[in-house]
Formats: C-alpha cells, structure tokens, sequence
C-alpha cells in the first residue's frame, strides 16, 4: 500500500473520529440543556404552589396569618389528595409539599405535584409511617441544580447549621416548627457487610428501645454536636437524600418536634 493510500485512509479515521466525538459533544449538551429547561420548569410548577404563602401581607396578625396558611393547605389538598404537609428550612430553597400514598409509597419518585412525570419528583413520607408517626421519615431527590433535598448537604458545615437551626413542617391542621438534631453523611448497606446504621429501617410508632437506639445513633453520626437533647416522648423527623460519596450514599437530617400551633 503506498504512503498516498496510507495517508488517506488515516485522515478518513481522523475526520469519522472528529464527526463521532462532535456528534457525542453535541448530544451531551443538547441533554445538559434539556435537564437545565426540565429543572426550572419543574422547580417553576412548585414555586407556583408556594406563592401564596410566600406573599403573605406581615402587618396582618399571626391568628390571621396561620388561619390563611390553613386556607392555603386545605386548597391543596383539594388539588391533590395525596397531599399531607408543607416543609420548609426557611431562607433555602426547601420548600416543598410532601405527599403520602401508604400503598405505594415511592409513587411521587418520579412525579410532579399534579402526577405528572417529573425528574425532581415530590418529597414523600417513606414506608410504615405517617405525618403522626413518633419516627417521620420524608425523602426527596438531591438534584444538581440546587434544588429539592440539595440543601441538606449545607448541613455538613456547622457555620450554615448555626443560621439555619429549625425546619417547618406544616400538616393540614397543626404547624409544626423542629428543631435540628443530627446531620450526617452514611451508606445503604444492602449486603449487611458494611455495619453502618439502617436508620431508613426505624419509622412509624417504634418502640422506646428502639427509639432509644435510633436516639443514640443518629448523634454518634452526627457531623457535629448541636446540643440539643432528645426525650423519649420526643418525635423526630428524618429527612433523607442521595449523597454521591458512594454509589450508595445519603445524607441525613433529623429534627425534633418543637413546638406546634393547632388549627382552631
């Protein structure tokens, strides 16, 4: 073969090599551009339940307040009865409905507020449990922009704890304010190899001892002291989102129940 033959064939590879890697280039951003409109949009549709709330006239009273945050629930549970509370870690971008559906408990994994196929999903109250449960569990995505559960990785730096201490997490008839306990970083253990805590296994009306043992755990993982005590008549919610330390990882929020306002 004469080095003319040789050199052509080796710049035809190069130009079909160039056109794949163009091809690959081009489709990656097109999909990276997707996901950006798919985010916003979907983080617009949430913003949109929010409003209300959001735009609340603060020279009213807190009774009159409260009486319209109650208005505002109520008005969502009847769009959607799937519907259970609002939380909200306030001067984040926290602040989401949560939804139950006990006979398919991860249905709003891949579903917007309205059903509707949605890559954020809906935070949703995990398996075994409900919003009166003594152990809460919610999970919700970590999503790259920022959004859904993303927040709760904030958490593994004191400085932000210390400005954001308590989490709100309203159902249709009480607001509820918690007080943050644990944050911590940890694997699921799907072999039972690894030893790490299965707190995703402690929910629903636990017993003292093993509400005891939840207690004791979550603080020996926790990141940093906060200083807050746990009771036993305490009741405490989770919040649990992915971690991509490993291929299994999470990341954990606990608070416990502060201070309750009831729907007169």
């Amino acid at each position: 073969m004469g080095q003319k033959t040789k050199r052509k064939n080796k710049n035809s590879l190069l130009i079909a090599l160039l056109v794949v890697f163009t091809a690959v280039f081009l489709f990656s951003g097109a999909m990276l551009v997707k996901n950006i409109v798919t985010g916003r949009q979907e983080q617009s549709a949430f913003e949109e339940l929010s409003t209300p709330m959001d735009n609340l006239d603060m020279t009213l009273s807190e009774q009159e307040r409260n009486e319209i945050a109650f208005t505002q629930y109520a008005k969502l549970k009847e769009q959607n009865p799937h519907y259970v509370g609002w939380l909200e870690i306030e001067g984040t971008k926290l602040d989401y409905p949560v939804v139950h559906t006990p006979d398919n408990p991860e249905y709003y994994l891949r579903r917007a507020f309205d059903g509707s196929y949605a890559v954020s999903g809906t935070p949703f109250v995990g398996d075994g449990c409900n919003v009166d449960s003594r152990l809460l569990i919610v999970y919700g995505h970590h999503m790259n922009n920022g959004t859904m559960f993303a927040t709760l990785h904030n958490y593994k730096d004191k400085e932000y704890w210390e400005s954001h201490k308590e989490l709100s997490f309203d159902t249709l008839d009480q607001l509820r304010t918690y007080e943050i306990v644990s944050a911590f970083y940890t694997e699921i253990d799907y072999t039972g190899e690894l030893g790490t805590f299965d707190y995703y296994n402690y929910y629903g009306d636990v017993s003292d001892s093993d509400f005891e043992t939840y207690v004791q755990n979550i603080k020996a993982l926790s990141m940093y002291d906060m200083g807050v005590d746990v009771q036993a008549e305490d009741k405490l919610i989770t919040l649990s989102t992915c971690s991509y330390h490993h291929e299994n990882g999470r990341f954990v929020l606990v608070a416990k129940l502060k201070d309750v306002v009831a729907k007169e």
